[in-house]
């Protein structure tokens, strides 16, 4: 664990004392990242209360589970670490204090549900977070704080989050490799994204990040890449391509979702067909159709790029 044996900042502080000129602020440094998971662990607080009180021990159970895997795990732990290996020392201590927090948050907040793992890991969390009570049973059970919760930093986790994603779908598209780093070319909001940088370089595994502030000059050194709009940005990877074998290889997949769209459509068309098949059938073919097209209008883009 990066935090046994550190300076996890357990020092008490107020916000007050955070602030600029405060006694802790070149102690503790927050990121968005640090704020954001804080957040959200208030608003998993309230739904375990609702849970509890409505005697829907299924929602509780959903409710942490989702926020240790989907939230904690796939995101704030790998921000935590470039945070940790490229931040400030301020910015170090406050991830290792949000990251044990919110740990030993976890065990008591899922204690009722899996009382043997989470005894197990408070033996060994529990004195690196500061914490007393020598079973995880007699620590307090979470409460949320609402005045925690932080709208700002909720937004802006989530337009990382959707940046990372549109990387991840145009590797896919790109049938690249996951081991393969490429460089993400971008231009627009790029105040923002030369602040996330670092952390976008190690989820979204780029080599780099290069934002353009001209159009002129991203289009050029974008070349035929293929591209996502993210907001205010438009983004791709770039990766030298064989011209000549990049426009047969798009030619033939235009030939082949024409030749799938053609079938979709003349299904939609058949009367009898849409009398006939269930309504759940229907509706996959109806996707089907927006989804074809919305792929062959990329594909078609990209070829025109090309030529």
């Amino acid at each position: 664990m990066n935090c046994e044996g550190q300076d996890c900042g357990l020092t008490e502080h107020t916000k007050a004392q955070c602030a600029p000129g405060g006694e802790f602020e070149n102690y503790l440094s927050f990121s968005q990242a640090d704020r954001w998971i804080s957040s959200t662990m208030q608003r998993v607080e309230l739904d375990v209360a609702k849970g509890f009180a409505d005697y829907r021990l299924d929602n509780v159970a959903g409710s942490i589970y989702q926020f240790i895997w989907d939230e904690f795990c796939d995101w704030y732990l790998e921000i935590a670490k470039v945070q940790i290996q490229q931040g400030s020392d301020a910015q170090k201590r406050a991830t290792r204090r949000t990251l044990i927090r919110t740990l030993e948050a976890i065990l008591r907040l899922a204690h009722p549900l899996i009382p043997f793992i989470t005894e197990e890991l408070w033996q060994k969390v529990a004195p690196v977070a500061g914490k007393g009570g020598a079973f995880v049973g007699m620590a307090a059970y979470p409460q949320s704080q609402p005045e925690k919760i932080d709208p700002q930093a909720e937004a802006h986790v989530a337009k990382l989050k959707t940046l990372v994603d549109a990387c991840r779908n145009l590797r896919g598209e790109m049938k690249v490799s996951p081991a393969t780093r490429l460089p993400l070319l971008v231009v627009g909001d790029g105040d923002f994204v030369q602040a996330i940088a670092p952390v976008l370089k190690s989820l979204a595994k780029l080599s780099e990040v290069k934002v353009y502030a001209s159009e002129a000059q991203w289009v050029a050194a974008a070349e035929a890449a293929p591209v996502a709009v993210v907001g205010d940005a438009r983004v791709c990877l770039y990766m030298a391509v064989d011209a000549v074998a990049e426009k047969a290889r798009l030619a033939k997949e235009v030939s082949r979702l024409e030749g799938e769209l053609a079938k979709v459509q003349a299904k939609l068309a058949n009367e009898t067909f849409v009398a006939k098949v269930p309504p759940a059938v229907l509706e996959q073919e109806r996707k089907r159709l927006i989804e074809f097209t919305a792929t062959l209008g990329k594909i078609r883009e990209q070829l025109a790029r090309l030529k």
